[in-house]
Order: structure tokens, then C-alpha cells, then sequence
């Protein structure tokens, strides 16, 4: 079906990500850029995510410091490592957890401990984080409480979160290529967003490329939800049936609810 890669386990921790003060010498955000390696535009989506914390301000400057140039660093290793920035968010503790039951919850803690490598790679797509004194938590409780209701169907609780991470393995690199694809189409047919002549300061720059951004995702997971459901609709029952063990007779009285 799919293949599933599973990855080191994270070498960074949450200590070496806690920011903390930083010494005299303040940086523009261009010094900071190339002294990091990264891009001051990128630098700026890090602090609209909140990844970053704000510079501060001396008059007219804003200037950064070497707890800004620990955070970023941090957040690179932990890019290299395979980590999203959805994911990252919850290590760093910027993405507030969702409030899950108390079973779910002992759920995951059995998970982590028993099943490590599935729990990382959970992690590591953002389904799931941990907190500063390693619980795990829920940080995108759809994906998760959708792979766990195939219980009604007698799936248990690992092959469900098994497939789901491998179904985001493989989403990922098709998931790259349509982003990058809706979002050049759509600067080609809407080429006012390029111009961007009400843009007035980076903050708004910043704030309509967030809106994009949250745009495209709508966009790309109402499409993909359609044409998922389209297909599911023609195949899953047609494949359920092939692969029914050869013994197992239905009557013909018997009625089956397709829900």
C-alpha cells in the first residue's frame, strides 16, 4: 500500500528551544538573516506565526539578539530533522493543544511508549506534540479522531494511526506540488495580488500572505475531500468485497446498511 519511512528520533529538545536572553549586540533583520542563513522574509513569517518573538525596539530600529538566533536555529535543525512548522509550533508551545478526553489521552501516552517510532512519525506531521514534561497531546485532533472512528469497523487503534501516517508520508510530496501549483496559477489569473498597490508595510504583506495561504488550504482540502469521496464511492466496496475471505458467506437476506 503505502511505504512508511520512519525517521531518527528528534535530537533536539524542548530546552534547547526555550528562548532566552540574548547578549548586547543587536541585529537588523538583514545581519540576523545572513548570519543564520535564512531569508528576512522568512524571518517575518516565523514572527507572524509566532515562532519567533517580536524584535525589539530602539527608536526607529528593530533590532534582534542571540536568543532570536537560538530560535531560529533550533527551528532549522528541527526542519532538517523532517519536522513541519505545524509541528514545530507544538514543540515550541505556540500551538495551543486541543482538550482531549482522558482516555484519549492515556491513548497516546501508551502509544509513545509502546509504539515510539509511529508516535514520532505522528509528531512529526503535527497530529500530535508533546508538552515540556513530555505528555502527549492532541495538536490536530481531525486526522486523529478520524483514523480512530474506523473502530466501528473493527479497525484497531495502531493499523488506524499506522495508515495515517502513511497516508501523510505520501500526501506530502503531492501536497508540495499543489500548493505550489495553485499558488503560481493564482498569481498568473489574479496578477493584483503581485501589485498589491493598498500594501503599505511588511505587517500587511505579512497579513495578506497569511490570508493566501489559509485560501489555498481551503481551496486544495474541499477539492481533495470531493474527489476522495467521488472515488471512494466507485472503489472502496468493489475492493472490500474482493478481499472477503472465500468462507465467509452473506445470505441474501441479509441487509446491509452502507450508512
Amino acid at each position: 500500500m503505502f511505504r512508511h519511512r520512519v525517521l531518527p528520533e528528534a535530537t533536539v529538545t524542548i530546552d534547547e528551544v526555550t528562548t532566552t536572553p540574548g547578549g548586547p549586540a543587536g541585529y537588523s533583520v538583514e545581519e540576523l538573516a545572513r548570519k543564520v542563513g535564512m531569508s528576512p522574509r522568512n524571518i517575518r513569517a516565523h514572527q507572524a506565526r509566532r515562532l519567533l518573538p517580536p524584535p525589539v525596539r530602539r527608536g526607529r530600529a528593530a533590532l534582534y539578539d542571540d536568543s532570536h538566533v537560538r530560535r531560529l536555529d533550533a527551528i532549522l535543525a528541527l526542519q532538517r530533522q523532517g519536522f513541519n512548522l505545524v509541528s514545530i509550533e507544538a514543540m515550541l508551545g505556540v500551538r495551543a493543544s486541543d482538550e482531549a478526553p482522558d482516555g484519549l489521552t492515556a491513548m497516546l501516552q501508551r502509544l509513545a511508549a509502546d509504539r515510539p517510532a509511529l508516535a514520532h512519525a505522528l509528531t512529526r506531521h503535527g497530529v500530535i506534540g508533546r508538552t515540556t514534561d513530555g505528555t502527549v497531546r492532541t495538536v490536530r485532533p481531525r486526522p486523529l479522531r478520524a483514523a480512530l472512528d474506523l473502530h466501528r469497523v473493527r479497525v484497531g487503534t495502531v493499523p488506524a494511526l499506522q495508515t495515517l501516517s502513511e497516508v501523510l508520508d505520501s500526501l506530502r510530496p503531492v501536497a508540495d506540488e499543489l500548493v505550489a501549483a495553485v499558488t503560481a496559477r493564482l498569481l498568473t489569473l489574479a496578477p493584483e495580488l503581485v501589485r498589491g498597490g493598498a500594501r503599505s508595510s511588511w505587517a500587511d504583506l505579512d497579513r495578506e500572505t497569511l490570508l493566501l495561504t489559509q485560501g489555498v488550504v481551503n481551496v486544495l482540502t474541499e477539492a481533495f475531500r470531493l474527489a476522495v469521496e467521488n472515488q471512494s464511492e466507485a472503489h472502496v466496496a468493489e475492493l472490500l468485497e474482493n478481499h472477503l475471505d472465500t468462507d465467509v458467506c452473506l445470505e441474501d437476506s441479509t441487509v446491509i446498511d452502507n450508512g
